[in-house]
């Protein structure tokens, strides 16, 4: 029977089940020979889904029904012709004024003659063998009022469901609740954190992100994507011990024949009791839409600073490590008037690691390149262009293709800063002289090493060069390059995400799912009444912040602050005071410019703005200069 089928036997039937199961009253042999395989059959699981076996119209009238008797129960099974299990029926005796009477109190349905579901009426819903495990009590209703056991990846499969059916009561099911927040014992900053995602994931932010996902009525649960749970001891902001999936993804498919896939980003998955509960909503993209920048995130394991982890690495180099640690200490502390002597000795020791220890020659090269690189750009290390161009010619052919691009990479640029911050300042003439070296350098050096990560950073840039002239194809071009050659690195990512926003224009822009700060889910195809501005910004460029409050009033503005955190852990407060004085919501992540939605829409530098009209279509996607935005907006009206 197909499940539409099952579904209207289902609706006429589950008020009057408990009538409907009279013909069980007696439960004998003689009384089992009375009634038909087919009446039978209109018995079916409470739970619409669930999967059991149907005999064929054909052999529908040849199944056997039986009368049985276990312990102090008796009751009446259905069988195929082959003598395989179809479904089994319960009974216990009921003492009553006229004496003793079977109530039916469980229907048991089999797949592949093995028990699959159980009814316990009017109490609970269970699943068993392939089926799963979950068990959930009824409701009046005969719906899951609540689970009472849930694994992870059937809670992952409800997920999907709910957001399928639009159905944000089943959500509510395997959504973490403030109960459970007491249960757990959460306490201190994390609680705090974690009340903040349970609040977000309300009625109106789920019915958004339906709208956002656009899942298809065939889409279903392929996998759960994740490593191995978490157990967090007790006493790091909480009372017990805590069991914690983080990070993790669901794979969901598209149709019988998982023509299409992508994956929906669950963040956390907690453990209460035996049941598994998402924290907060998802997250995803417009389903058959990906650009590969969404991903998952998590409370409870924040992704570990890229500073820490270098510090790390340090420590690891034993005898050497505490000297790194000492010097780039140094290096960082250091005044103007000292920087470019503890500069030389930084790299002096870079170097020194590197000629006694060749398994790390390549690495220790590379930090000491771009030590010297972060003087030239401070403007602090003078002497930075000879120093690299030295180093060029000392590396020979020892060193991999990548560190001769590096070192190749830095020079090319710090050979022209050295012309532009030059003082006195050069005449005109010779500094259009060096922009016009600089870039055929840069473009004979992309056609080179493209393959490399120098090579990948070079192309970035000539392409945001050509976006600042509106030379939108020619960008395109040097964009590919580095989707091609890096697609599973975030640099390509970000690649990929410039040429789709640059495609986008004329039509509809893919804005990655994304919360807005302080709760709330962004849906850019939710606004519109007015043109919409995207709004890329950091909080020290005030002018570009200026520029479009004065047109704030005229269109929805979605900002997107890039400022990077200073940790993740205070990142809360950081982004407080950063927004506090924008008329509009924002989106914020930690990671700046390397954060989800930057990556996802290719966004390089700040300021940046992309223009939609009011019927949904992208007008400009490179917008750098806020008052040019002012002037477009107007022209739109």
């Amino acid at each position: 029977m197909q499940l539409k089928q099952r579904l209207v036997v289902y609706s006429s039937r589950v008020k009057h089940i408990t009538l409907a199961l009279g013909f069980l009253v007696a439960c004998s042999a003689v009384f089992a020979q009375q009634y038909k395989p087919e009446h039978i059959l209109n018995r079916v699981p409470t739970q619409a889904e669930v999967d059991v076996d149907t005999p064929t119209q054909e052999e529908t009238p040849n199944c056997k029904v039986k009368s049985f008797k276990e312990g102090s129960y008796q009751g009446v099974a259905l069988y195929k012709p082959d003598g395989a299990t179809l479904l089994r029926a319960w009974c216990a005796p009921v003492p009553t004024k006229q004496g003793e009477k079977a109530s039916v109190e469980q229907i048991r349905f089999y797949k592949n003659g093995r028990e699959v579901y159980r009814d316990v009426l009017g109490k609970e819903a269970r699943w068993f063998n392939t089926a799963g495990s979950r068990r959930g009590t009824l409701a009046a209703d005969k719906t899951i009022a609540a689970w009472t056991v849930l694994s992870p990846e059937e809670a992952a499969q409800e997920i999907v469901a709910a957001l399928v059916n639009n159905d944000y009561a089943r959500f509510q099911r395997v959504a973490l609740s403030e109960e459970d927040v007491k249960t757990l014992g959460l306490t201190g900053v994390l609680a705090t954190e974690v009340q903040k995602e349970i609040q977000s994931a309300n009625e109106t932010n789920f019915k958004t992100l339906v709208k956002t996902l656009k899942m298809p009525v065939d889409a279903r649960w392929g996998a759960f994507n994740t490593s191995l749970p978490a157990t967090i001891p007790a006493g790091n902001g909480s009372s017990s011990d805590l069991t914690i999936y983080y990070n993790a993804a669901i794979v969901v498919l598209k149709g019988d024949d998982a023509s299409q896939n992508q994956q929906l980003f669950v963040g956390d998955l907690v453990k209460v009791g035996d049941v598994w509960k998402i924290l907060g909503l998802p997250v995803g993209e417009a389903f058959g839409q990906a650009t590969g920048a969404v991903s998952a995130s998590s409370i409870f394991f924040p992704t570990v600073d890229a500073a820490s982890a270098g510090t790390e690495t340090a420590a690891d180099f034993g005898e050497y490590g505490a000297q790194l640690n000492e010097a780039f200490q140094k290096l960082d502390e250091a005044t103007p008037d000292n920087y470019a002597n503890v500069c030389d000795q930084t790299v002096e020791l870079l170097l020194n690691i590197a000629e006694n220890n060749p398994a790390e020659r390549d690495n220790m090269l590379s930090q000491a390149v771009n030590v010297i690189y972060s003087g030239v750009q401070s403007g602090l290390y003078p002497q930075g262009a000879k120093k690299l161009a030295a180093l060029e010619e000392a590396c020979g052919d020892e060193v991999s293709d990548n560190v001769k691009a590096l070192v190749k990479h830095r020079l090319i640029v710090a050979e022209f800063y050295a012309v532009a911050s030059a003082q006195p300042q050069p005449k005109q003439s010779v500094l259009q002289k060096a922009q016009e070296k600089y870039s055929d350098d840069l473009i004979a050096f992309v056609d080179e090493y493209a393959t490399t990560p120098a090579g990948a950073e070079a192309a970035m840039s000539l392409a945001l060069d050509q976006e600042y002239v509106l030379e939108n194809e020619a960008a395109i071009e040097y964009y590919q390059k580095v989707a091609q050659n890096f697609a599973n690195l975030p640099i390509g990512q970000k690649a990929a995400g410039a040429i789709a926003r640059l495609k986008s224009e004329g039509g509809k822009l893919n804005f990655p799912a994304a919360k807005y700060f302080g709760g709330g889910v962004c849906d850019i195809a939710a606004t519109t009444d007015k043109p919409t501005v995207i709004f890329f910004w950091a909080s020290w460029d005030e002018d570009s912040v200026n520029a479009v409050k004065k047109i704030a009033s005229q269109v929805n503005v979605v900002g997107v602050n890039l400022d990077s955190a200073p940790s993740r852990e205070g990142a809360n407060d950081y982004y407080k005071k950063i927004v506090a004085n924008v008329p509009w919501k924002n989106i914020c992540d930690p990671s700046g410019l390397e954060g989800a939605t930057a990556t996802a829409l290719g966004i390089q530098t700040p300021p940046w703005a992309i223009l939609i009209d009011k019927s949904g279509k992208v007008v400009r996607s490179n917008i750098v200069d806020m008052e040019e935005l002012a002037e477009i907006v107007k022209e739109l009206k």
